[in-house]
């Protein structure tokens, strides 16, 4: 028997004694005394069950309050809870106590203590899949790395027993929140499975905001700005080689998402700075920092209150399907409950990117072999190979996105706005060497090149007044560097001063002329000359994938003859195609609630609501 068959078995045993109350053993001939010893005594008594245990002050009913253990473990949480306080107050208590990092005050959506503390393994760290922070961590370690799964390994595996739904969707990232709460308020019984212990994916990491054409703070502030116009300036940081059909059904219905998230509870403010060449200002953001953060903050209240069944630690092993090749369900491996299927007539796949997947990137990549990434840990592809399984159509894996602002020595993105709003980057020669406002890919190549490829964000308090929150976060993260003049932050840089002093005061002079003479870059908003100077150590990193499934402008999952599969539909990083060669910052926001729309409405339609 495996350890976690015994664990299993001990805590469901311990727990049923309790509710028989006198009776002497558990079916499996497992008593109390028994599990109590195993998990008190010896390298089983290592972790917090052990220690509580030997402390005195709780027992095995005082976590498992009945004979289950459920996926998401929620009934252990309230456990957690009740002794040491709400996640919240212990947030408050570490930062009172002078904590500069709480990992109980994160920018994640962690209300649950056992998505770091573990009872009967080793507890982790679950900030150092991005970080590296010094977190001590009681009965346990810094990190617990997740690594893809081989999921051909289910194919042939038998369920333990069957659910039914209308609709599941698989991955709760932005694209499949915004589903589950569409369809459910439609009246479809939906299922959301996520297989990481916390909902909002890689769309919790998302540091920019939302591209929307045609919004009520655009013209508030006299811009014009058309579908038409996006779509043009999508085609063209994507080198023309997105699928129009998709772009334009974003493009067209990415204020009524924008409307959408508002009707929430949700509230954006227009970014003035201008990507890339594109025409105009479009990114929506919020003044509370991160967009990805909030958004999730907003939507969640609204998913729990839908009455979408969402299920962490639930991970879809395999699609089902009929002797037709309809797609009729999943299989789904609980990490308590173990495998089961769940019937429906429509499945969502919104699984997110292969980001943090190592060796499928490296296999198109090879350069990129070992390259940090600022996706969620994951990323793995599981949609992608679930798919491919079914005989779907997937196309361009090669188009793997290189993110130039990732925080040096961790996998923190930092927000291209601190560029589009007047940032420059140099190399450890204190000097400019490409359009600091060019797209992705581009602009990460170019890192690439740099001498030791040591690279700097560099910005002033011009730029920090349009984006306070999000600097100080960095400043608390530790990864800014400030000085009074350039000659001072080049000192503490270790850059030549008098090489990095003439290269601010020869850009100072192109805003002023309104002509970056040097890279041509078009939108020069600040002279960075005001106040104090910044610093950020950048590197290029893998900041998302950009192939995936083929799918139509209505959510359908393509086979490689390009038929729709019944019952499968894709949405957000994992829908290969609409970004084309490089993705223009801020549309996956945007597409993730104008597709998971969609595929609700597809889901609704095949039920008859």
């Amino acid at each position: 028997m495996t350890p976690i068959r015994m664990l299993r078995t001990a805590l469901a045993a311990a727990s049923a004694m309790m509710l028989l109350a006198g009776t002497a053993q558990a079916a499996d001939g497992m008593d109390v005394a028994s599990a109590k010893t195993i998990y008190s005594q010896g390298a089983k008594a290592d972790y917090l069950a052990g220690y509580h245990m030997k402390k005195k002050v709780a027992d095995c009913s005082t976590c498992h309050p009945n004979d289950k253990v459920t996926d998401s473990q929620s009934e252990i949480d309230k456990k957690c809870a009740t002794c040491h306080g709400s996640y919240e107050s212990l947030g408050k208590k570490d930062m009172a106590a002078g904590q500069k990092i709480s990992a109980h005050a994160g920018h994640l959506s962690i209300d649950s203590c056992t998505t770091c503390h573990g009872g009967h393994e080793a507890s982790f760290a679950y900030c150092n899949n991005c970080h590296i922070f010094d977190m001590p961590m009681k009965f346990g370690r810094q990190k617990i790395a997740y690594t893809p799964v081989d999921l051909s390994i289910y194919r042939d595996a038998m369920p333990n027993r069957t659910e039914k739904a209308d609709f599941v969707v698989v991955g709760a990232g932005g694209a499949g929140i915004a589903a589950a709460i569409e369809a459910s308020r439609k009246g479809l019984k939906t299922i959301v499975l996520e297989k990481m212990p916390i909902i909002g994916g890689s769309s919790l990491l998302s540091t920019g905001g939302m591209n929307v054409a045609g919004s009520k703070q655009q013209k508030a502030a006299g811009i014009n700005d058309t579908p038409e116009m996006f779509t043009q300036d999508t085609l063209k940081v994507g080198k023309g080689t997105n699928d129009k059909v998709l772009v334009n059904v974003l493009t067209e219905q990415s204020n009524s998402a924008l409307e959408w998230f508002e009707a929430l509870g949700g509230k954006l403010d227009l970014d003035p700075g201008v990507y890339g060449g594109c025409q105009a200002p479009r990114m929506h953001y919020t003044k509370s920092g991160g967009i990805g953060r909030y958004m999730i903050k907003e939507m969640k209240p609204a998913l729990e209150k839908s009455g979408a069944d969402v299920r962490v630690n639930s991970q879809v092993v395999r699609l089902e399907r009929d002797k037709n090749g309809a797609v009729t369900g999943v299989l789904v491996k609980g990490k308590n409950t173990g495998l089961y299927r769940i019937s429906a007539p429509t499945v969502l796949l919104a699984t997110g990117s292969y980001a943090n997947n190592g060796k499928l990137v490296s296999k198109y990549h090879p350069e990129f072999f070992g390259m940090v990434t600022s996706a969620q840990p994951g990323s793995h592809g599981d949609g992608i190979y679930l798919g491919q399984d079914v005989g779907a159509k997937v196309t361009h894996l090669e188009r793997v996105q290189v993110h130039p602002n990732i925080a040096s020595g961790t996998s923190l993105m930092i927000t291209l706005a601190m560029r589009t709003n007047g940032g420059i980057l140099v190399n450890n020669k204190g000097q400019r060497f490409y359009n600091d406002n060019a797209p992705r890919n581009e602009l990460g190549a170019a890192m690439l090149k740099q001498p030791a490829q040591k690279v700097w964000l560099i910005y002033d308090d011009a730029v920090v007044a349009k984006r306070p929150k999000v600097h100080q976060g960095y400043v608390r993260l530790g990864v800014v560097t400030e000085g009074d003049t350039p000659e001072a932050l080049a000192k503490k840089l270790g850059l030549p001063a008098e090489e990095f002093a003439k290269t601010m005061k020869r850009y100072a002079g192109f805003v002023k002329a309104k002509n970056d003479a040097d890279f041509g870059r078009k939108e020069l908003p600040e002279p960075l000359n005001q106040g104090k100077i910044y610093a950020i150590d950048v590197v290029p990193a893998i900041g998302g994938t950009l192939g995936g499934l083929r799918t139509d402008a209505r959510t359908h999952v393509l086979d490689n003859n390009g038929k729709k599969i019944p019952g499968l539909l894709a949405a957000g990083e994992v829908v290969g195609e609409w970004h084309g060669d490089d993705r223009y910052g801020g549309n996956a926001v945007a597409g993730n609630i104008v597709f998971g729309r969609i595929a609700a409405q597809e889901a609704a339609a095949a039920v008859g609501k």
